[in-house]
């Protein structure tokens, strides 16, 4: 498929109902094995715009973490724009998703009829899927994750378009799992579950490796993210020793205050909920409550925790930095590429992000992508950890945080232990 000769036709394609019929294009995807050898395109040249899209919900009830997210995917942007000595320079336009999956779907189209390449984001699991099988997958588009954990974006046929720098729920749930058996002891456990994809695959495998390790789950209990009130879910949940929230963050403050200060219900976390300011969200104590969540220990943190506060004033959430290196590899990969060829680019993260180059960390973004586009091998290293991924375009070689909250502890939680998933 031509992008050049289709553009004028994606959006209209997608009104309405009709959304559904871009999957039709599924057909003209690559496998993506002839990469940059077939793209023809002389990878030094420097004169050029690298075009690069956000996506993530500026409004709606996912905003209230979206715009934090959206702060850090921009900062590798202007890191680039202060720091480069050449004359690349660097488009970007950010897309609101506005928490719901049609409009993403809308603004993927926007992206790819204004000829953008390649997208950070988009972050919830659900509007991931919508958007990248009816748009940015038939139309050659890549995108990189930094918050979609649904184990399903492991095995979706996606033509090798879609990254992800979050960790898939697969492996968070079985570490949960151990976790809630070997170290809590419990061997009852209920599900309180954000009533979307995301929620419903973390509670399957939390659920799956729970009962694999002789646990059995009462209950899989779905709230809705703008509810009022989770006392109903929890009077259900009561049955079990263990509750496992798989919801999102802005849902917590509800969900522990109804939970109350001295629950007969145990807790354990996942990683969204990891979250220090929750402790100033509820009137009482959260001290003692559990989580996991995988370990950000990457050697560009200090760095870009430093720049984060210092743009922003605030200290970043944990998808902040997965949506950081979600820009800067796309960054390097359309140097590298040398062009805002998908095809291309999709090929030039596994290069941009495998050893043999030049060590790159946020620290060095613009030396990173000044070497890139000038065809020089680069290795980044980044912000959440060393940022690696597999063929399916899913992380590797991340390390999990045992955790509580802890009023004493530098930032209100405590690492308790550290887990090797793999």
């Amino acid at each position: 498929m031509n992008r050049d000769s289709t553009r004028r036709r994606l959006l209209a394609g997608l009104a309405g109902p009709a959304v559904a019929g871009l999957a039709g294009c599924n057909d003209v995807v690559s496998d993506g094995s002839d990469g940059l050898a077939s793209s023809g395109t002389d990878r030094s040249s420097t004169d050029r715009t690298i075009k690069l899209g956000t996506m993530l919900p500026l409004s709606g009830p996912r905003s209230a973490v979206g715009e934090g997210i959206r702060d850090a995917a921009v900062l590798p942007i202007e890191q680039a724009r202060d720091g480069l000595e050449i004359p690349l320079e660097i488009e970007h336009t950010a897309a609101d998703t506005e928490s719901d999956p049609a409009a993403a779907a809308q603004a993927a189209a926007s992206l790819v009829d204004d000829g953008y390449p390649m997208v950070t984001g988009p972050l919830d699991s659900d509007i991931v899927l919508q958007a990248t099988q009816q748009v940015l997958i038939p139309y050659q588009t890549v995108c990189c994750s930094p918050g979609a954990t649904t184990p399903t974006l492991t095995t979706l046929n996606d033509g090798g378009f879609v990254f992800r720098t979050a960790l898939s729920d697969n492996v968070q749930g079985t570490v949960m799992a151990e976790i809630a058996t070997a170290e809590l002891g419990h061997d009852t456990a209920a599900t309180l579950y954000v009533n979307n994809d995301y929620g419903w695959q973390l509670s399957q495998a939390f659920s799956r490796a729970f009962r694999d390790r002789g646990g059995t789950v009462t209950d899989q209990i779905p709230v809705d993210v703008t509810a009022d009130s989770y006392a109903d879910a929890l009077e259900r949940a009561g049955e079990a020793d263990l509750a496992i929230p798989a919801i999102y963050p802005e849902m917590a403050q509800t969900l522990f205050t109804d939970l109350g200060p001295s629950p007969d219900l145990d807790v354990l976390c996942t990683d969204a909920l990891r979250e220090p300011d929750l402790s100033d969200q509820v009137d009482h104590s959260l001290n003692g409550i559990k989580g996991t969540a995988p370990l950000i220990d990457g050697p560009g943190t200090e760095t870009f925790v430093d720049r984060y506060i210092a743009e922003y004033d605030t200290k970043p959430g944990l998808f902040a930095y997965y949506a950081y290196d979600a820009t800067a590899v796309l960054l390097l990969a359309n140097a590298y590429a040398g062009q805002n060829d998908g095809q291309a680019i999709q090929s030039a993260i596994h290069s941009v992000t495998s050893p043999g180059g030049e060590t790159i960390t946020p620290e060095t973004i613009a030396d990173g992508i000044t070497l890139a586009a000038q065809g020089s091998a680069v290795e980044y290293r980044g912000v959440a950890n060393d940022t690696g991924f597999d063929d399916n375009g899913d992380p590797t070689e991340t390390t999990f945080e045992y955790w509580e909250f802890d009023d004493s502890a530098d930032g209100g939680i405590a690492e308790l232990d550290r887990i090797d998933p793999y």
